[in-house]
């Protein structure tokens, strides 16, 4: 359903598109509206997902591990419970007072009727047995006490340690990470980890963000050289099927615009290398290098892209996708 006071919230802002937000889009515009303009996105809490953000940061940005999570003694719960604890804590956060999953009957039981979890058994006290125990309470309550950070146990830190020290003995990838900017004013490299930038376009009414991984400027030699962490739970050899299924190439040529417009200096004529180094699920790690023609096709790629979110977007149009919309498709 339409909501035209959040959509004209939304329009009056100076919007600008992630790669996360034009995927899903691309996906379901009727998803993309109810995710970025009735702003009721869901949270995700899956495992996999904040083992991948655990291994970046400890990768890029070790020292800032307490700000972004939370290590519980125990093991985390299963996905499917998690986020049960993370709808409670939605509805019932305090930051004044507490209220513990054994003062939750009621509320325990919708939500599993809600995330359809545990309804085989008939018997209520046996659907909050499993709610209301011990290691789950005290996950609720790191949860309760700071929802900005994610929640980790202690053997998934030790998984994310052993991984970044697998992927420190790649020499190859050892070499992108090597600092080598100097306090000397007129250092020709500039690097960054962990950067937001945004960015105008010139042809459309709406920008681009986005969080870059790392990132090396070298005015000497006149080239950019952007690096994108990736874990994958297929093998190195799938990693080709797995940047067209999730359009990874789309978030490539997204994050080396943003670069690009972003810098304080005409950078436009320098050499573009593009890296994913990727992590599979057999821990093995490889840098991949991206072509020169593989970059100019991602960016036709991108172009078209660009052309059917401007339709969405101008026409303020999320009811199907752009070829859809406009009568494309024929069997």
């Amino acid at each position: 359903m339409k909501d035209p006071i959040k959509e004209e919230a939304f329009y009056n802002g100076d919007y600008k598109f992630s790669y996360s937000s034009l995927n899903k889009l691309l996906f379901s515009p009727k998803l993309f509206y109810k995710d970025y303009i009735l702003k009721e996105r869901e949270i995700k809490t899956d495992k996999h997902l904040i083992e991948g953000k655990l291994l970046h940061l400890m990768l890029l940005q070790p020292e800032k591990l307490h700000d972004e999570f939370s290590i519980v003694p125990n093991k985390i719960p299963s996905d499917n419970v998690r986020k049960v604890l993370k709808n409670l804590s939605n509805r019932f956060y305090d930051p004044n007072a507490f209220i513990k999953l054994k003062d939750l009957d009621n509320e325990i039981i919708q939500a599993l009727e809600e995330n359809n979890l545990y309804q085989s058994f008939k018997d209520d006290l046996k659907k909050l047995s499993k709610i209301q125990t011990e290691e789950n309470e005290e996950y609720y309550k790191f949860l309760c006490q700071d929802q900005k950070k994610d929640i980790i146990d202690n053997d998934m830190l030790a998984k994310a340690v052993e991984r970044v020290i697998l992927i420190k003995n790649n020499k190859d990838v050892m070499s992108l990470l090597e600092d080598k900017v100097t306090d000397f004013e007129l250092d020709p490299l500039e690097m960054y980890n962990e950067k937001y930038l945004e960015c105008e376009l010139n042809d459309y009414v709406f920008g681009l963000k986005g969080y870059i991984d790392r990132y090396i400027i070298d005015h000497e030699s006149k080239e950019i050289t952007v690096i994108d962490f990736k874990t994958t739970s297929k093998g190195l050899e799938k990693f080709a099927e797995t940047v067209d299924y999730y359009n990874y190439w789309m978030q490539a040529v997204i994050y080396i615009t943003l670069v690009i417009k972003s810098s304080k200096k005409d950078i436009t004529d320098y050499k573009i290398n593009f890296k994913f180094v990727v992590i599979d699920s057999y821990d093995q790690t490889y840098v991949f290098d991206v072509s020169k023609e593989t970059l100019n096709t991602w960016f036709n790629g991108l172009e078209e892209i660009l052309k059917e979110t401007n339709y969405h977007y101008i026409k303020r149009d999320y009811s199907l996708p752009y070829e859809f919309a406009n009568n494309n498709v024929t069997l």
